[in-house]
């Protein structure tokens, strides 16, 4: 590639950086940097520090969230030469990335709004659990979207009631961390409760993380990770978005008995559990983002790591970064990466993602503070998904606007409808990919001409 043909294809160039950004976060392309056979011994290497399991009777690999099916397919491939048991593995994925693999039992689950095949796969889970023993070891790979993928209320809740809860969070504009906190305490699994499960057996957890600052507890809201968060925090968080009242008495009453018996609590570092249990995080929003910029860097891109651990209402996200390219002195054509997790407030009826009204937002605020800019934003989920809409995100430049007044499109009134689906389909600029079987939050990439 010469800088030429990427200066004159700057969005195609995009989309060029963001697949190679997915690439080096696929766990068909990293997982086998982490987990090697040799013989009856299970080596796993993480930051030059190796763990070495022996004397293993059987493995049992089991592979929940949105990277799943790569997960259980590599894992498989890594795993042939083990010279005993390799039982039946379990595979619990969402419907986009669901494929039926040889030597796992296959559960296709909802996300984000957990399901019915969530419940059956979690109980199966917990069946299939009871059985192992000190000798045995789980090989548990875990990727984005397992809190919605594996739901099993506690107490006496019910599914309904859980997903109930679910929906109001994710529209109330609480961060993954607030959520998380809240679904571990209404979970049988979540907040390293899944150990109740698991031991007297080893568990080892291979973490692919889509949450920012790559918290272990937060990912997947962490079966296998200690939890610091408290039925406190739980009910502080819900009381803050206006939840607590709108809640069915299950909830209320099962968060009111955590506060009052502490032996409901999420256990904590200091648990017996986890000694026998360990965590390998093997790819993150962070590894995606320097992936791109070392690529740039080969090819003689200018580039700039602009921003990452991104979190926050989009309109306030797309204001910052628009007005950060202020403080940038620019004599050349520049990449400027960046890539976190933003949040959207529901306030109307319209279809759309995070991604798609952050790309309306900065179009929206570029067009103000730099009417003569020409640049190119991307925008995407690296799940290739965005929100409840069949786009991975959009791409837009200095020309979407006018292609919006053309269209005589009213642009705040859609995005107070939250209908930014609609208003990038009619210019154009909605991405839509395949399933990409990683997930590592969002990027985005904005390329200055």
């Amino acid at each position: 590639m010469n800088q030429n043909r990427v200066y004159q294809n700057s969005k195609d160039l995009l989309i060029e950086l963001f697949n190679h950004g997915i690439a080096n976060v696929q766990p068909k392309n990293i997982l086998k940097n982490f987990l090697k056979v040799s013989g009856q011994k299970i080596e796993i290497t993480e930051n030059n520090n190796k763990k070495v399991y022996k004397k293993i009777k059987r493995i049992v690999p089991i592979c929940v969230g949105k990277a799943s099916v790569d997960m259980a397919n590599t894992s498989k491939s890594i795993l042939r030469d083990f010279q005993n048991e390799i039982s039946e593995g379990i595979i619990v994925v969402n419907k986009e990335n669901f494929k039926q693999v040889n030597g796992f039992k296959c559960f296709c689950s909802s996300h984000p709004i957990p399901d019915d095949s969530g419940l059956l796969a979690s109980k199966f889970i917990e069946d299939k659990l009871q059985s192992l023993g000190e000798n045995d070891l789980i090989l548990f790979f875990l990727s984005g979207g397992g809190s919605a993928l594996l739901p099993y209320p506690a107490g006496n809740i019910n599914l309904e009631e859980k997903i109930e809860v679910n929906k109001f969070l994710i529209n109330s504009g609480a961060n993954i961390r607030e959520i998380n906190t809240v679904r571990k305490h209404l979970s049988k699994i979540k907040g390293g409760n899944l150990l109740k499960m698991t031991y007297p057996a080893k568990v080892h957890s291979f973490i692919l993380s889509d949450v920012i600052g790559d918290d272990l507890s937060s990912i997947s809201s962490g079966p296998t990770a200690p939890d610091e968060t408290s039925f406190e925090d739980v009910k502080d968080i819900l009381i803050k978005y206006n939840i607590w009242k709108k809640l069915p008495s299950s909830i209320t009453s099962h968060i009111n008995n955590g506060l009052e018996n502490k032996n409901l609590e999420t256990p904590d570092k200091t648990s017996n559990l986890f000694k026998t249990v360990n965590n390998t995080l093997i790819g993150s929003n962070y590894l995606c983002l320097r992936s791109i910029e070392k690529y740039c860097q080969a090819k003689n891109i200018e580039s700039n790591l602009w921003k990452y651990n991104l979190e926050g209402d989009v309109n306030f996200i797309a204001k910052e970064l628009v007005n950060s390219i202020k403080k940038i002195k620019i004599s050349k054509p520049t990449i400027f990466i960046s890539g976190g997790e933003t949040t959207v407030k529901l306030k109307g009826s319209g279809i759309g993602g995070r991604n798609q009204e952050l790309a309306l937002h900065f179009i929206k605020y570029a067009e103000s503070l730099f009417p003569n800019m020409k640049y190119s934003f991307l925008s995407i989920g690296t799940d290739g998904r965005d929100g409840p809409t069949d786009a991975a995100g959009a791409i837009v430049d200095n020309t979407s606007i006018e292609k919006i007044k053309n269209k005589e499109i009213n642009l705040e009134k859609e995005l107070n409808n939250n209908n930014s689906y609609e208003v990038l389909k009619k210019i154009d600029s909605l991405v839509i990919i395949e399933g990409t079987n990683t997930n590592v939050a969002d990027l985005q990439l904005l390329m200055i001409n």
